[in-house]
């Protein structure tokens, strides 16, 4: 169960990791449309510069997938490295590297939001006929909310091929009352805050 919704998704007997992120929004206080940046962040270090949580007998696929859908919210700021001025936390841009087979969970920060009902929630950029790629799922918290989306990734590029990440297209509504604003998140499309 999802909170209250059940997870009637379940992976491939080869994938036993899985891959949490965190999306969430920050403004600088200027114009909300204009100075809007995107952030995403992995759950916990593991998905931060990890290959993900492992799946086990105590914590099985749909144990790891309900906790983390549920889960508060753990977005707070990361110390700066060298190169790095804050490790899991890319701006604007929501690519993120997957090493190895898995199932990766994105979830939005925030109750203004949701995946788009009915979308295709997510989409890459590349199209993947030979199924590197499963369609994205969704998944509801206790509000019934599409608060995040899963899919599998069933196979990766070799490190060796420096082509670890692929841009997504998010699918969301802003939502207030009854009011929702649909939009496509595309990370390539540069949101630099200053209306241009």
């Amino acid at each position: 169960m999802n909170g209250q919704y059940p997870l009637s998704v379940y992976p491939p007997s080869n994938i036993q990791l899985v891959k949490r992120f965190q999306i969430y929004t920050s403004s600088g206080g200027g114009s909300p449309v204009q100075d809007l940046q995107f952030h995403i962040l992995g759950y916990e270090e593991v998905d931060r510069v990890g290959n993900g949580k492992q799946v086990t007998a105590e914590d099985d696929f749909t144990k790891i997938v309900r906790d983390f859908v549920l889960a508060p919210a753990n977005i707070e700021p990361q110390p700066p490295t060298p190169g790095h001025a804050t490790p899991g936390t890319v701006p604007s841009q929501l690519d993120f590297v997957v090493r190895q087979p898995c199932c990766v969970i994105l979830k939005l920060i925030g109750d203004y939001w949701e995946y788009t009902p009915n979308s295709l929630y997510v989409s890459t950029k590349h199209e993947y006929p030979d199924g590197k790629y499963r369609r994205a799922f969704p998944l509801l918290d206790n509000n019934g909310r599409i608060s995040a989306v899963g899919f599998f990734v069933e196979y990766v590029t070799p490190p060796q091929d420096r082509k670890t990440c692929d841009g997504l297209n998010l699918y969301v509504d802003f939502v207030h009352e009854n009011y929702r604003l649909p939009l496509i998140i595309d990370p390539a499309v540069e949101n630099r805050g200053d209306g241009g």
